[in-house]
């Protein structure tokens, strides 16, 4: 059984220059995304493709979304929908956790 990551390790996490990195192209990738879309590229006159492609691309923006706006709470949120039985917090320490 894993234990849910502290507030403290989470907001570590968020401000990792990797992390940070890593935000970095999901938002440049929205972007790409939103502006092809205002661009029309994804338009097909076959309109089932045309469906199949704009909900595949919805999909891929609201997964970058996901990880962009992940908070605390909401992570926390997401360990009891999955119904996972989390350890409390355990020692807080510069070099991580026990």
């Amino acid at each position: 059984m894993t234990r849910a990551i502290t507030e403290y390790e989470f907001e570590e996490w968020k401000s990792h220059p990797v992390t940070l990195a890593v935000m970095e192209i999901l938002a440049k990738k929205r972007d790409e995304m939103r502006h092809a879309w205002e661009g029309g590229s994804f338009t097909d006159y076959d309109e089932r493709a045309m469906a199949l492609t704009n909900v595949g691309n919805i999909g891929t923006c609201k997964g970058y979304a996901f990880v962009q706006d992940l908070d605390y709470e909401q992570y926390i949120g997401e360990l009891d929908d999955r119904g996972d039985k989390h350890i409390g917090p355990g020692t807080t320490r510069s070099g991580g956790t026990d």
